[in-house]
Protein backbone atom coordinates (compact mmCIF):
# COMPACT_ATOMS: atom_id res chain seq x y z
CA UNK A 1 0.00 0.00 0.00
CA UNK A 2 3.04 2.20 0.90
CA UNK A 3 4.76 1.36 -2.17
CA UNK A 4 1.59 2.41 -4.63
CA UNK A 5 1.44 5.61 -2.81
CA UNK A 6 4.14 6.65 -3.34
CA UNK A 7 4.58 5.82 -7.20
CA UNK A 8 1.07 7.62 -7.14
CA UNK A 9 3.00 10.87 -5.96
CA UNK A 10 6.14 9.88 -8.02
CA UNK A 11 3.93 9.85 -11.47
CA UNK A 12 2.13 12.91 -10.27
CA UNK A 13 5.72 14.80 -9.83
CA UNK A 14 7.01 14.08 -13.03
CA UNK A 15 3.68 14.97 -15.15
CA UNK A 16 4.01 18.31 -13.41
CA UNK A 17 7.44 18.58 -14.80
CA UNK A 18 7.01 17.88 -17.88
CA UNK A 19 3.43 20.10 -18.76
CA UNK A 20 4.79 23.06 -17.06
CA UNK A 21 8.31 22.80 -19.12
CA UNK A 22 6.16 23.33 -21.89
CA UNK A 23 6.53 26.82 -23.66
CA UNK A 24 4.03 29.56 -24.03
CA UNK A 25 4.04 31.02 -27.89
CA UNK A 26 6.45 33.77 -29.03
CA UNK A 27 4.32 36.76 -29.28
CA UNK A 28 5.63 39.68 -31.75
CA UNK A 29 4.72 43.66 -31.83
CA UNK A 30 5.87 44.34 -35.25
CA UNK A 31 7.95 47.46 -36.29
CA UNK A 32 6.03 49.84 -37.87
CA UNK A 33 6.06 53.28 -39.89
CA UNK A 34 3.34 55.89 -40.31
CA UNK A 35 1.79 59.65 -41.31
CA UNK A 36 1.07 61.44 -37.96
CA UNK A 37 -2.81 61.96 -38.45
CA UNK A 38 -3.59 58.80 -39.84
CA UNK A 39 -3.76 55.51 -37.61
CA UNK A 40 -1.57 52.33 -37.66
CA UNK A 41 -2.54 49.13 -37.73
CA UNK A 42 -0.65 46.74 -35.10
CA UNK A 43 -0.76 43.09 -35.55
CA UNK A 44 0.41 40.67 -32.77
CA UNK A 45 1.72 37.44 -34.35
CA UNK A 46 2.26 34.01 -32.36
CA UNK A 47 4.37 31.27 -33.26
CA UNK A 48 4.63 28.05 -30.88
CA UNK A 49 0.59 28.48 -29.94
CA UNK A 50 -0.37 24.83 -29.51
CA UNK A 51 -3.07 23.59 -27.46
CA UNK A 52 -3.53 27.12 -25.38
CA UNK A 53 -6.06 27.86 -23.01
CA UNK A 54 -5.65 30.83 -22.00
CA UNK A 55 -4.27 34.24 -23.10
CA UNK A 56 -2.92 37.18 -20.75
CA UNK A 57 -1.25 40.09 -22.69
CA UNK A 58 0.05 43.89 -21.73
CA UNK A 59 1.05 45.90 -24.25
CA UNK A 60 2.72 49.53 -23.73
CA UNK A 61 3.16 52.23 -25.43
CA UNK A 62 3.89 56.36 -25.26
CA UNK A 63 0.33 57.83 -25.01
CA UNK A 64 1.85 60.71 -26.44
CA UNK A 65 2.57 59.46 -29.78
CA UNK A 66 -0.28 56.23 -30.36
CA UNK A 67 -3.99 56.34 -28.78
CA UNK A 68 -6.53 53.72 -28.83
CA UNK A 69 -8.91 53.41 -31.93
CA UNK A 70 -10.43 49.87 -32.18
CA UNK A 71 -8.92 45.93 -31.94
CA UNK A 72 -10.15 42.91 -34.46
CA UNK A 73 -9.88 38.79 -33.07
CA UNK A 74 -8.31 38.03 -36.12
CA UNK A 75 -7.57 34.55 -34.82
CA UNK A 76 -10.94 33.96 -33.32
CA UNK A 77 -9.77 32.74 -30.21
CA UNK A 78 -12.39 32.29 -27.69
CA UNK A 79 -13.76 35.44 -25.59
CA UNK A 80 -10.51 37.90 -26.38
CA UNK A 81 -11.30 41.15 -24.91
CA UNK A 82 -8.61 44.50 -24.98
CA UNK A 83 -8.66 47.00 -22.09
CA UNK A 84 -7.49 49.98 -22.81
CA UNK A 85 -9.18 52.46 -19.89
CA UNK A 86 -5.36 53.52 -19.35
CA UNK A 87 -3.97 55.35 -21.50
CA UNK A 88 -0.35 53.68 -23.23
CA UNK A 89 -1.96 50.23 -22.02
CA UNK A 90 -3.60 47.33 -23.75
CA UNK A 91 -4.60 44.52 -22.00
CA UNK A 92 -5.37 41.58 -24.69
CA UNK A 93 -6.82 38.63 -22.36
CA UNK A 94 -9.15 35.76 -23.44
CA UNK A 95 -10.22 32.08 -21.48
CA UNK A 96 -11.08 28.75 -24.12
CA UNK A 97 -12.94 25.76 -22.71
CA UNK A 98 -10.58 23.85 -24.73
CA UNK A 99 -7.03 23.61 -26.28
CA UNK A 100 -6.50 26.16 -29.11
CA UNK A 101 -3.54 25.52 -31.67
CA UNK A 102 -2.77 28.03 -34.52
CA UNK A 103 -0.16 27.35 -37.08
CA UNK A 104 2.99 29.76 -36.80
CA UNK A 105 3.15 33.54 -37.54
CA UNK A 106 -0.52 33.49 -37.32
CA UNK A 107 -2.20 36.75 -36.46
CA UNK A 108 -4.16 36.55 -32.60
CA UNK A 109 -5.44 40.26 -32.84
CA UNK A 110 -4.77 43.48 -35.33
CA UNK A 111 -5.11 46.77 -32.59
CA UNK A 112 -5.75 49.61 -34.21
CA UNK A 113 -4.01 53.04 -32.92
CA UNK A 114 -4.08 56.91 -34.01
CA UNK A 115 -0.81 58.32 -34.86
CA UNK A 116 -0.10 61.37 -32.98
CA UNK A 117 3.36 61.66 -34.39
CA UNK A 118 7.13 60.65 -33.43
CA UNK A 119 8.71 57.51 -31.71
CA UNK A 120 7.67 54.73 -29.78
CA UNK A 121 8.28 51.06 -28.44
CA UNK A 122 5.69 48.96 -28.35
CA UNK A 123 6.45 46.98 -24.88
CA UNK A 124 5.39 43.79 -23.27
CA UNK A 125 5.14 44.55 -20.17
CA UNK A 126 6.05 41.17 -18.19
CA UNK A 127 5.14 41.63 -14.47
CA UNK A 128 3.39 38.17 -13.11
CA UNK A 129 0.50 37.17 -14.81
CA UNK A 130 0.52 40.18 -16.95
CA UNK A 131 2.19 38.43 -19.97
CA UNK A 132 1.56 34.67 -19.62
CA UNK A 133 -0.54 31.61 -21.41
CA UNK A 134 -1.77 28.68 -19.99
CA UNK A 135 -2.15 25.64 -21.54
CA UNK A 136 -5.00 23.09 -21.60
CA UNK A 137 -6.25 20.92 -19.76
CA UNK A 138 -4.97 21.83 -16.63
CA UNK A 139 -4.57 25.66 -17.14
CA UNK A 140 -1.39 25.80 -16.26
CA UNK A 141 1.17 28.65 -16.65
CA UNK A 142 3.49 27.62 -19.29
CA UNK A 143 7.24 28.52 -19.54
CA UNK A 144 7.63 32.09 -20.51
CA UNK A 145 11.71 32.47 -19.51
CA UNK A 146 13.24 34.67 -20.28
CA UNK A 147 11.02 37.00 -21.51
CA UNK A 148 12.70 38.69 -24.34
CA UNK A 149 12.54 35.32 -26.09
CA UNK A 150 9.08 34.71 -25.57
CA UNK A 151 7.68 38.53 -25.64
CA UNK A 152 9.13 40.01 -28.79
CA UNK A 153 9.04 44.17 -28.97
CA UNK A 154 8.11 46.44 -31.81
CA UNK A 155 8.17 49.83 -32.80
CA UNK A 156 6.08 52.64 -34.14
CA UNK A 157 7.90 55.86 -36.08
CA UNK A 158 7.24 57.91 -38.50
CA UNK A 159 7.52 57.07 -42.31
CA UNK A 160 10.32 59.92 -42.74
CA UNK A 161 13.19 61.07 -40.07
CA UNK A 162 13.89 64.73 -41.54
CA UNK A 163 18.05 65.53 -41.25
CA UNK A 164 20.02 67.74 -42.84
CA UNK A 165 23.74 69.75 -42.41
CA UNK A 166 25.07 72.77 -43.93
CA UNK A 167 28.46 73.05 -45.74
CA UNK A 168 29.50 76.00 -43.65
CA UNK A 169 27.48 77.24 -40.72
CA UNK A 170 29.14 80.48 -40.19
CA UNK A 171 29.78 81.55 -44.78
CA UNK A 172 30.68 85.61 -44.37
CA UNK A 173 27.89 87.57 -46.86
CA UNK A 174 27.30 86.99 -50.34
CA UNK A 175 28.79 83.28 -49.63
CA UNK A 176 26.82 80.43 -51.20
CA UNK A 177 26.18 77.70 -48.84
CA UNK A 178 25.67 73.96 -49.78
CA UNK A 179 23.14 72.07 -47.79
CA UNK A 180 22.45 68.21 -47.91
CA UNK A 181 19.33 66.23 -46.95
CA UNK A 182 20.22 63.38 -44.95
CA UNK A 183 16.48 62.39 -44.45
CA UNK A 184 15.78 58.34 -44.18
CA UNK A 185 12.79 56.54 -45.13
CA UNK A 186 13.23 57.51 -48.79
CA UNK A 187 11.33 60.66 -49.16
CA UNK A 188 9.85 61.86 -53.03
CA UNK A 189 9.80 65.34 -52.29
CA UNK A 190 11.24 68.49 -50.54
CA UNK A 191 11.22 71.87 -49.88
CA UNK A 192 13.33 74.45 -48.25
CA UNK A 193 12.96 77.25 -46.00
CA UNK A 194 15.02 79.74 -45.09
CA UNK A 195 14.10 82.76 -42.62
CA UNK A 196 13.81 85.59 -42.45
CA UNK A 197 15.03 87.47 -45.78
CA UNK A 198 17.92 87.24 -47.11
CA UNK A 199 19.48 84.76 -49.18
CA UNK A 200 18.55 83.03 -52.27
CA UNK A 201 18.62 80.26 -53.88
CA UNK A 202 21.44 79.90 -56.55
CA UNK A 203 23.70 77.73 -58.78
CA UNK A 204 20.19 76.21 -60.29
CA UNK A 205 19.06 74.57 -57.77
CA UNK A 206 15.51 76.05 -55.93
CA UNK A 207 13.33 75.26 -52.66
CA UNK A 208 12.55 72.36 -54.21
CA UNK A 209 15.86 70.80 -54.63
CA UNK A 210 17.16 68.42 -52.34
CA UNK A 211 20.51 69.46 -52.10
CA UNK A 212 20.20 72.99 -52.54
CA UNK A 213 23.15 75.47 -52.53
CA UNK A 214 21.61 79.38 -50.66
CA UNK A 215 23.67 82.12 -51.27
CA UNK A 216 23.27 84.57 -47.81
CA UNK A 217 23.12 88.39 -48.96
CA UNK A 218 22.88 89.79 -45.25
CA UNK A 219 24.93 89.27 -41.67
CA UNK A 220 22.46 87.31 -38.95
CA UNK A 221 20.99 84.78 -37.67
CA UNK A 222 19.01 82.22 -40.05
CA UNK A 223 16.81 79.29 -39.15
CA UNK A 224 16.53 76.93 -42.31
CA UNK A 225 13.65 74.17 -42.39
CA UNK A 226 13.42 71.43 -44.29
CA UNK A 227 10.13 69.25 -45.51
CA UNK A 228 10.21 66.09 -46.68
CA UNK A 229 7.60 63.93 -48.00
CA UNK A 230 6.66 60.20 -49.05
CA UNK A 231 3.35 58.79 -49.92
CA UNK A 232 1.58 62.35 -49.28
CA UNK A 233 3.22 62.40 -45.56
CA UNK A 234 5.16 65.27 -44.64
CA UNK A 235 7.19 65.36 -41.99
CA UNK A 236 9.46 68.93 -41.19
CA UNK A 237 12.60 69.53 -39.12
CA UNK A 238 13.13 73.30 -38.41
CA UNK A 239 16.70 74.42 -37.16
CA UNK A 240 16.92 77.62 -35.28
CA UNK A 241 19.42 79.88 -35.93
CA UNK A 242 21.64 77.21 -37.43
CA UNK A 243 22.96 79.62 -40.41
CA UNK A 244 25.11 82.77 -38.97
CA UNK A 245 26.09 85.14 -41.83
CA UNK A 246 28.73 87.93 -41.52
CA UNK A 247 32.33 88.08 -40.00
CA UNK A 248 33.19 86.38 -36.89
CA UNK A 249 34.27 88.72 -34.06
CA UNK A 250 33.58 92.06 -35.78
CA UNK A 251 31.41 94.26 -33.14
CA UNK A 252 28.54 96.57 -34.61
CA UNK A 253 26.94 97.43 -31.27
CA UNK A 254 23.44 97.88 -33.21
CA UNK A 255 21.67 96.84 -29.97
CA UNK A 256 23.97 98.04 -26.89
CA UNK A 257 27.27 98.34 -25.24
CA UNK A 258 27.25 94.91 -23.80
CA UNK A 259 29.30 92.23 -24.91
CA UNK A 260 27.06 89.44 -24.43
CA UNK A 261 24.65 90.30 -26.14
CA UNK A 262 24.78 88.13 -29.78
CA UNK A 263 22.89 90.78 -32.15
CA UNK A 264 26.30 93.20 -31.31
CA UNK A 265 27.86 91.32 -33.40
CA UNK A 266 28.21 91.21 -37.35
CA UNK A 267 27.56 87.03 -37.24
CA UNK A 268 25.40 87.14 -34.19
CA UNK A 269 27.75 84.95 -32.91
CA UNK A 270 29.62 86.27 -29.22
CA UNK A 271 33.12 85.79 -29.40
CA UNK A 272 34.84 82.58 -28.32
CA UNK A 273 38.36 81.61 -27.19
CA UNK A 274 39.79 81.44 -30.69
CA UNK A 275 37.86 84.71 -32.17
CA UNK A 276 39.84 87.52 -33.19
CA UNK A 277 37.61 90.49 -31.97
CA UNK A 278 37.86 93.58 -33.88
CA UNK A 279 36.44 97.06 -32.77
CA UNK A 280 35.78 99.42 -35.77
CA UNK A 281 35.44 103.22 -35.48
CA UNK A 282 32.08 105.15 -35.99
CA UNK A 283 29.80 102.12 -33.81
CA UNK A 284 26.39 102.81 -32.35
CA UNK A 285 27.54 101.26 -29.05
CA UNK A 286 30.75 100.98 -27.96
CA UNK A 287 31.44 97.72 -26.32
CA UNK A 288 31.93 97.20 -22.10
CA UNK A 289 33.21 93.77 -21.08
CA UNK A 290 32.20 93.10 -17.53
CA UNK A 291 34.76 91.18 -16.03
CA UNK A 292 38.65 90.25 -16.37
CA UNK A 293 39.47 89.71 -19.89
CA UNK A 294 42.58 87.42 -21.01
CA UNK A 295 43.73 87.49 -24.58
CA UNK A 296 44.18 84.02 -25.75
CA UNK A 297 41.75 82.58 -23.27
CA UNK A 298 38.54 84.72 -23.15
CA UNK A 299 39.37 85.84 -27.07
CA UNK A 300 42.07 85.10 -29.49
CA UNK A 301 42.88 88.62 -30.33
CA UNK A 302 41.27 92.11 -29.69
CA UNK A 303 42.11 94.98 -32.55
CA UNK A 304 41.06 98.77 -32.02
CA UNK A 305 40.95 100.03 -35.79
CA UNK A 306 41.80 103.69 -35.76
CA UNK A 307 42.25 106.18 -33.57
CA UNK A 308 38.96 106.45 -32.66
CA UNK A 309 37.91 103.16 -31.06
CA UNK A 310 37.05 102.69 -27.75
CA UNK A 311 36.39 99.45 -25.23
CA UNK A 312 35.94 99.25 -22.05
CA UNK A 313 36.82 96.41 -19.47
CA UNK A 314 35.43 96.36 -16.07
CA UNK A 315 38.22 94.44 -14.73
CA UNK A 316 41.94 93.56 -15.76
CA UNK A 317 43.02 93.28 -19.31
CA UNK A 318 45.59 90.28 -19.30
CA UNK A 319 47.51 88.81 -21.87
CA UNK A 320 48.05 85.18 -22.00
CA UNK A 321 51.93 83.91 -22.64
CA UNK A 322 51.50 83.34 -26.22
CA UNK A 323 49.98 86.99 -26.38
CA UNK A 324 53.36 88.33 -24.34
Amino acid sequence: MLKQTLLTILTGCITTMVTVAQNAPVTTAPVKTACPGTQVTIPITVTGFNSIGSVSLTLKFNAAVLTWASATNNSGFPGLAFGHNIPGKIVISGYAGSGITYPDNAILCTLTLNYLGGTTALSWYDVGSTCEYTGYPGYYTLNDLPASSYYINGQVAPHLEVAFAAGNVMPLVNDAVAFTDLTTGGATAWTWSVTPAGSQFTNGTTANSQHPQVQFTQNGPYTVALTATKDGCSFTKSMTDYIHCGTDGLWTGITSPEWNVPSNWHNYLVPGASTGVVIPEGVANWPVFDGDLTLGTTIGSLTLQGVGSVMTITGTLTLSQQQK
